[in-house]
């Protein structure tokens, strides 16, 4: 045999093995339709499953965000609370008043807010009552010892009050 018969044997040889590699892959890579179908589930189950997963952990970094400005303004409650004592005084200095002010330019800034006012209904979710009196039906905030504090819309501390029944 010459080189060019040589080759064409080879080639001959070549493609039949690859015909015969190839048809082995066709045979593994066929899959029944039952197992297909399972398979598809799965993988949608997984990436909905993912999904989830990163909405709630972003989720997660939110709250843990919020928990810690309201842990930081939890711990400011002593001095807010010193604060207003100072300022229930009959003669306040201009510096004091100033701190004060900046105080509560900083709270307002954090979105907390002030909850419980005199004259206003009762109301258990926000208010803490130390003390009742009176008789009646309607429930109102006579005095206010302590007040309270909302921070984007979660209470964070009850009002302390006296309640008046009328």
């Amino acid at each position: 045999m010459n080189k060019k018969e040589e080759a064409g044997v080879d080639e001959a040889d070549n493609t039949s093995d690859e015909s015969s590699e190839i048809e082995e892959v066709i045979e593994e890579t066929n899959v029944p339709l039952s197992q297909y179908e399972k398979i598809k589930d799965d993988y949608l189950r997984l990436a909905a499953d993912f999904d989830n997963f990163k909405k709630r952990t972003e989720k997660e970094k939110e709250n843990m965000s919020t928990a810690s400005v309201a842990y930081f303004v939890n711990s400011l409650f002593p001095l807010i609370d010193n604060f207003e004592m100072a300022m229930g005084q009959e003669e306040v200095s201009k510096e004091l008043e100033t701190f004060s002010n900046l105080l509560t330019s900083v709270l307002e800034g954090l979105q907390v807010e002030e909850v419980g006012s005199v004259g206003e209904n009762f109301d258990p979710s926000i208010h803490e009552a130390v003390e009742h009196s009176g008789e009646g039906d309607t429930q109102k905030v006579e005095i206010i010892l302590r007040k309270g504090y909302l921070f984007q819309g979660n209470l964070i501390r009850p009002a302390m009050v006296k309640v008046k029944s009328e």
